[in-house]
């Protein structure tokens, strides 16, 4: 008789349009059939919901959860340096990034997502809730050439990347990243000492790149090229980056990614918010460019709803290439799940044999999903983040039913209310000089 560490029973599985069972152990799917019996630490009793893999936000700044809302509707730079950076500087604190990321986290699991890429400060704040609650995280304490409350100068914001991932290196969930922010504020020696130290322990890189007009503009100027070739020339670039946005590059550069097997993270959202523009997502997919997808941070999107992100993916390029099938609602689904897995190493992100056990049950009963013909079309198209019943990552069991099984979500909430009151104040004060 099979044991099971995990066992959910009378799942629609997607893609399969079948009723079965699902046998989890050692968080890995074991076995999915119909019928399945033997013993289980655990039952879930799906009752015809609709398994799916979980989503990888692969480019967030979680702590600014704190943020949401605030200097709505600037372009990037402006947001940047007239609200954020300011902020930052008043605010950003261990507590201050412990707060944040339980907000951001609890909003993750409550939306599907069990992977997310972030790039911050005191990341070892995020580490430890992202550990609490369950999760998966690659995280990189942020690189900088210029001072914050944080760091000084680049070595020393360097000397705390390398801390964090000395410390970070062995956890079962949690894997370091090494986040130099972007060209535009990292030089040319800051960006090859983090390559360094990236190849000295053996981990991925973590980048803005070509996020706006301005910031290609900015690096021709100063540079005599643009950013993708900015970056090639000092040899940064390799299978092991991932760029964010990636939203200005010509043909040429787009063969250099792709020759370099560079990962790119999505955002179409906050792109779109800030105006910034729209990347050329099926022109990489057409060059064999590995795209993922990502919310960029809550203060620029406004939320970490991944299946919210992977709808407006879907119909934007639909609408920019006037081609319904630009791109369509299973390669959607793959660049929100397993694209983000696979981008960093993990055997996750399908439902089925052999993969790590990061799902979600969705409930189609609601009216904005009745009939239900197609499961993929329609959780894409249809389906709203309230419809997520079930969390699971790597065979653990984040939430069901809609309740959060390791955060306590009051608490959470209660401790945002508190910072946003204490934010709110500032910006009075603020405003009347």
């Amino acid at each position: 008789m099979e044991t099971y560490d995990l066992l959910i029973k009378d799942a629609l599985i997607a893609g399969r349009n079948v009723r079965a069972d699902i046998g989890i152990r050692n968080g890995v799917i074991v076995r999915i059939d119909q019928n399945l019996t033997g013993e289980a630490r655990y039952t879930v009793n799906a009752g015809g919901k609709i398994a799916l893999p979980a989503f990888a936000n692969m480019h967030t700044h979680v702590p600014m959860s704190l943020l949401r809302g605030i200097g709505a509707d600037l372009p990037l730079m402006d947001w940047l340096q007239k609200v954020i950076w300011p902020l930052e500087g008043e605010f950003v604190s261990p507590e201050f990034v412990r707060a944040g990321t339980l907000l951001g986290v609890l909003e993750m699991i409550k939306s599907g997502t069990t992977l997310f890429m972030d790039m911050y400060f005191f990341e070892e704040e995020v580490g430890e809730v992202a550990e609490r609650a369950g999760v998966r995280a690659g995280l990189g304490f942020g690189i900088l050439d210029f001072p914050t409350r944080v760091a000084r100068t680049p070595d020393e914001y360097l000397r705390r990347a390398r801390e964090f991932s000395l410390n970070f290196r062995n956890r079962e969930r949690i894997f370091p990243v090494i986040c130099p922010h972007a060209p535009y504020t990292c030089s040319p020696e800051t960006l090859r000492k983090a390559k360094e130290l990236a190849e000295e322990l053996g981990l991925m890189l973590h980048i803005h790149v070509a996020e706006t007009r301005e910031e290609v503009e900015r690096i021709r100027e100063e540079f005599g090229k643009t950013p993708v070739r900015h970056l090639e020339s000092l040899g940064f670039l390799g299978d092991n980056v991932l760029c964010a946005h990636m939203i200005w590059l010509d043909e040429e550069e787009m063969d250099i990614v792709a020759q370099r097997k560079v990962k790119v993270a999505h955002c179409p959202e906050s792109n779109l918010k800030l105006g910034s523009g729209i990347a050329p997502v099926p022109r990489y997919l057409r060059k064999g460019i590995h795209v993922t997808l990502g919310t960029d941070g809550s203060a620029s999107n406004d939320n970490l709803d991944m299946l919210e992100e992977t709808a407006t993916m879907a119909k934007l390029h639909k609408g920019v290439s006037q081609n319904t099938t630009a791109l369509n609602a299973e390669t959607a689904l793959r660049i929100a799940t397993e694209n983000g897995f696979s981008a960093v190493g993990i055997k996750a992100g399908r439902v089925e044999e052999g993969y790590e056990a990061d799902l979600i049950l969705l409930d189609p009963r609601s009216p904005h999903l009745q009939p239900l013909y197609d499961p993929i079309a329609q959780t894409v198209y249809s389906a709203q983040s309230a419809d997520i019943d079930t969390v699971v990552c790597r065979g653990r069991v984040l939430m069901e039913k809609r309740e959060i099984k390791t955060l306590d979500e009051e608490e959470i909430l209660h401790e945002a209310r508190l910072w946003g009151e204490r934010i709110r104040k500032f910006l009075e004060r603020s405003a009347r000089g």
